[in-house]
């Protein structure tokens, strides 16, 4: 099961680092100096979070231009591919398992279903593992 984990783990790792590189982005682009906003006051709040969201969205714009970012970001799509690949390939195994087993199950013992089969493959920690 170590195999069908370790690509979530890559994928993880490389999701923290470009939240890093964008944060970074963000952080360059937010413009601190203009402190004109007067504490209480509703209407110069809001036009403080308004000027706020548009630099968010132009440093996530910036973002998308910086070649870092962008590698990271195939990278990512490569990464979430391959994982879901790995999982769906595992989970397709278990269940074709589980669905041998409980047609042998069938044979000798008519209670069984497919459900049962595949809840006794499952353990306490919800990790598919043998029966």
């Amino acid at each position: 099961m170590a195999d069908v984990q370790e690509p979530w783990k890559n994928l993880a790792s490389k999701a923290e680092a470009l939240g890093l590189k964008l944060k970074l982005h963000i952080e360059q682009e937010r413009d601190d100096t203009d402190e004109s906003a007067e504490p209480g006051e509703t209407k110069a709040v809001i036009e403080d979070l308004g000027r706020r969201l548009q630099d968010a969205f132009e440093s996530l714009g910036a973002a998308a231009k910086d070649p870092a970012v962008r590698a990271d970001m195939k990278d990512m799509g490569s990464l979430l591919k391959d994982a879901l690949a790995d999982t769906f390939s595992t989970v397709s195994t278990e269940v074709g398992d589980a669905m041998k087993k409980a047609a042998r199950r069938g044979d000798s013992g008519a209670d069984d279903t497919v459900e049962d089969t595949v809840d006794d493959t499952v353990d306490d920690t919800g990790n598919v593992g043998e029966a």
